[in-house]
């Protein structure tokens, strides 16, 4: 998805949807990770004070909010994000890591990766009773169902965008 696509466009969620059908699980979790860092930039971004260029520079690859880390722990620390989304967020982080830093790590059926996945909170209060709940469709609903969230967020953030306070003017009371 696009910095100008609309969060309501059904084709952008269908070829979200047919990205994570068509990859292995590696390109998958670092797919979903990539659409969530890029909407929680975009987010933050609609929050933050009209100013393209110092927003562009903050949210920059090398400056502080750059990395889907900070992303996720700004977000959060500016209310734009819920403890939930929060937890989440940081367990699709983690998961993203092992498959981009372990060569051995192949699968979501991994230890440590389907352990992570069946932390997931959202796809155990979203999913129904006797859906299937493989490592990789909870974590593949988790990306979806918080890509989703963090779009219409985004859209909406202008709502609650920053302003730069007045200059501060010392006022003569003619003492």
């Amino acid at each position: 998805m696009t910095e100008n696509t609309s969060p309501n466009d059904p084709k952008e969620w269908q070829k979200l949807a047919s990205d994570f059908q068509h990859k292995g699980d590696r390109a998958a979790a670092i797919l979903g990770a990539v659409y969530l860092e890029s909407y929680l930039g975009q987010l933050i971004a609609g929050f933050l004070v009209k100013d393209k260029a110092e927003v562009a520079i903050l949210l920059g690859e090398e400056y502080p909010l750059g990395s889907f880390s900070a992303r996720i722990k700004a977000a959060y620390c500016m209310g734009l994000i819920s403890a939930n989304e929060y937890k989440d967020l940081n367990l699709i982080l983690a998961i993203r890591n092992i498959f981009a830093n372990d060569v051995d790590v192949a699968t979501f059926a991994d230890d440590g990766i389907r352990e992570k996945c069946f932390m997931l909170k959202i796809p155990r209060e979203l999913l129904l009773p006797g859906e299937t709940r493989t490592p990789r469709r909870l974590f593949v609903f988790a990306s979806t169902i918080l890509t989703q969230h963090l779009a219409l967020r985004a859209a909406n953030a202008a709502n609650e965008r920053r302003t730069v306070p007045d200059e501060f003017m010392l006022i003569d009371t003619g003492d």
